[in-house]
């Protein structure tokens, strides 16, 4: 059976330990393990060559950026001038600096693991209680997807979850900017410009179940196709016709389809309203995480009938389920409660890593037979 290579192996065994050490012996986050974290994945991602579902596409990227953009080009993107260039503005510079100082491709991939596990670790280190679990869900398997697969959105991702301490200071030139900062690296990051004052909507257990409830019965009926107009007239031009790109898309434009996927995202809700006033009573900005996560669910079951958007579009706000609210929570709980989430959640990061392993981690070469790496 395809299993991961050793590097990936290490750095879930090490975040296991790290986890069970943080919450039931010291009681307290210990930063020390979230940075040692940090480096491991930063070698492992950033210095990949040839592994990712999305690493041939950005490879070939890195020479057409600097063979046919001009330094003018990316300016006029950053200004929403008119201009030839597609891609965002922030990771075409990157790619091209790198390439006109002569240095190959993989330290493309090692600056922006840098700037992506940079932003994400610090923003959970200063409001996850339990940072090592947190990070345990990320590395399995967001990590792969995001950040060693579709790159830009990770970066968009990354920068729209550091904004959260902007949302909570209620400073909305710093929100803002770092929307701007987003979008240089991937256009769906615009779909998290509300959460500045989504934080604000006075939420409990039973709003959160029919939020939830509603976007699921909705989503038959496609409402997001008369978005389209609104894209059009209130967003730059390339985010627009990315929207109106996707909506019959013949690869992804489809529903997206009832599995395991849905199995673990019940389970998430469940707990996310069986704890909620623990997580409010017990954890700082608790709040505003969890409304940040309610919003995103709904979006997941608002755009269920097209694949692309309701996986790609939710990205930022389900980075606050899983790493922000979860580990939260199971600081939240008190004794045999906290023992029961903690063995549900390293139970679920466990399967999912031998599942992961023998299928798209065998197809994005992450396994120890097909991963390689830079430094060996």
């Amino acid at each position: 059976m395809p299993i991961l290579h050793p590097i990936f192996i290490v750095i879930f065994v090490f975040l296991a330990i790290a986890s069970y050490w943080e919450i039931f012996r010291l009681e307290r986050k210990q930063p020390l393990f979230v940075w040692i974290a940090a480096i491991l994945i930063i070698i492992a991602v950033g210095f990949r060559i040839n592994v990712g579902a999305d690493y041939p596409v950005y490879k070939m990227l890195f020479t057409g950026f600097s063979l046919y953009t001009t330094y003018g080009d990316v300016l006029d993107k950053a200004l929403f001038r008119p201009t030839h260039e597609e891609i965002e503005w922030i990771f075409v510079l990157i790619n091209k600096l790198i390439f006109d100082v002569g240095l190959p491709f993989y330290y493309v991939t090692f600056v922006m693991a840098l700037i992506t596990v940079s932003l994400k670790f610090n923003s959970i280190l200063r409001d996850v209680e339990f940072p090592a679990l947190a990070i345990l869900f990320y590395f399995m398997p967001v990590m792969f997807f995001e950040d060693s697969g579709q790159m830009r959105q990770g970066l968009g991702i990354a920068v729209s979850v550091f904004s959260f301490r902007y949302i909570k200071s209620r400073n909305l030139f710093g929100f803002l900017f770092c929307m701007f900062i987003a979008l240089g690296f991937h256009k769906t990051s615009i779909v998290f410009l509300p959460a500045y004052w989504l934080v604000k909507i006075p939420m409990n257990r039973n709003r959160i179940f029919w939020v939830l409830v509603i976007s699921l019965l909705v989503s038959p009926l496609e409402l997001y196709r008369f978005a389209g107009g609104f894209f059009e007239n209130m967003t730059p031009t390339d985010v627009s016709a990315a929207y109106t790109g996707y909506l019959d898309d013949r690869y992804y434009g489809t529903e997206v389809e009832t599995g395991l996927n849905d199995v673990v995202k019940l389970a998430w809700i469940s707990i996310l309203i069986r704890y909620d006033k623990d997580g409010c009573e017990n954890v700082w900005w608790y709040e505003y995480m969890r409304n940040l996560a309610v919003f995103g669910m709904a979006l997941f079951y608002f755009f269920r009938s097209n694949e692309i958007f309701a996986v790609r579009l939710p990205g930022a706000y389900m980075f606050f389920v899983t790493m922000f609210c979860l580990p939260n929570l199971v600081y939240a709980a008190k004794d045999r409660v906290k023992n029961l989430l903690y063995i549900i959640f390293i139970t679920y990061v466990t399967l999912m890593f031998f599942y992961f392993g023998k299928g798209n981690g065998h197809k994005g070469a992450f396994t120890s037979e097909r991963y390689t790496n830079a430094l060996w």
